[in-house]
C-alpha cells in the first residue's frame, strides 16, 4: 500500500512549540550538524542510527499522537518518515523544508556553547595583538611623516634667515 508523505511547515512546528504543546520531535541530522544547533525539544536520532521500533518505544507521548522528523532539508527526514511508518508509527511527519528553511525563518534554536579554549585564545589575542601593533606603526608613520615635512621645513626657513640675514634699514 502506497502512502503519501505527511508533511508541517516550519512555521506550523513553530507555533505548536510557542503554544507548549507536547510533541515528539527527532531530528535525524548527523550528530555533530545536531550539537551545532538544533530545535529546543528535538533528541538527535541519527538516521543511520535509526531503529524504528526502538523509537517507538521511546517515545514522550503515546503511540497515536505524531511524530515530527526534521532534517537538514527534507529527504533523510522523509527516509526516517517511512522506517517508521514501517515499524507501526501512525503519524510520521516531516517538517518541510527541514533545518535549512528553519534557520532561514529566524526560528529559535539551541546553538553549542564553544567551550573557551586557553591556547586558542591566546594565539588568537596574540595575533591580533601583533595586528594591531604593525596597524600602528603603519599609521604612525603616515601620521608622523606630515608632521616631520612641516617641522623639516620651518627648520629649513630658520636656516635660510640665517644665512640670508634681512639688512636693516640705515639711519
Amino acid at each position: 500500500m502506497f502512502r503519501f508523505m505527511i508533511t508541517i511547515h516550519s512555521l506550523g512546528l513553530a507555533a505548536l512549540i510557542d503554544n507548549r504543546q507536547p510533541l515528539d520531535l527527532i531530528d535525524v541530522r548527523t550528530e555533530q550538524e545536531f550539537k551545532g544547533f538544533h530545535i529546543p525539544g528535538a533528541r538527535s536520532v541519527p538516521l543511520g542510527k535509526l531503529s524504528g521500533p526502538k523509537v517507538l518505544q521511546n517515545r514522550k507521548l503515546a503511540a497515536t499522537e505524531p511524530m515530527y522528523i526534521i532534517c537538514s532539508s527534507r529527504v533523510r527526514a522523509g527516509l526516517a518518515a517511512g522506517i517508521l511508518t514501517g515499524a507501526g508509527c501512525g503519524q510520521a511527519i516531516v517538517v518541510d523544508g527541514g533545518m535549512d528553511t528553519w534557520v532561514r525563518q529566524g526560528l529559535s534554536v539551541v546553538r553549542k556553547k564553544r567551550f573557551w579554549n586557553f591556547a586558542h585564545e591566546c594565539f588568537r589575542r596574540g595575533l591580533m595583538g601583533v595586528i594591531r601593533g604593525f596597524a600602528l606603526v603603519i599609521s604612525g608613520l603616515f601620521c608622523a611623516v606630515p608632521s616631520m615635512v612641516v617641522f623639516f621645513e620651518r627648520s629649513l626657513e630658520t636656516k635660510i634667515d640665517m644665512m640670508n640675514p634681512i639688512p636693516s634699514k640705515p639711519r
